[in-house]
């Protein structure tokens, strides 16, 4: 599989699950990496494609997308690979998706 080991041979969970989706057969133009947006200006222009539908997967660590992502429009699901311990982390998702 292509893309699941960075230059130095060590495993990239991103890519890894980047790999499996698109398998299952989500495009890989649907799926994106919140690191890729490095800039406010990236960032903007994601959360509206994410907002839109154009983008439907966004990976990201808790840090960068715990607080101020607000892209859950048309949320489905959540999934947290390290389940975050502080209520800030994932207070908004969560009140989302109880209403």
């Amino acid at each position: 599989m292509p893309n699941q080991r960075k230059s130095d041979k060590s495993f990239n969970v991103y890519d890894d699950i980047r790999e499996k989706l698109v398998k299952k057969g989500i495009s890989r133009d649907e799926i994106v990496f919140i690191h890729e947006a490095n800039t406010e200006e990236k960032r903007a222009k994601l959360f509206e494609k994410m907002r839109s539908g154009e983008v439907r997967v966004l990976l990201g660590s808790t840090e960068k997308m715990g607080t101020g992502v607000n892209v859950q429009k048309r949320l489905i699901a959540l999934h947290d690979l390290d389940a975050p311990w502080r209520p800030s982390e994932v207070g908004q998702t969560l009140r989302t998706l109880a209403r």
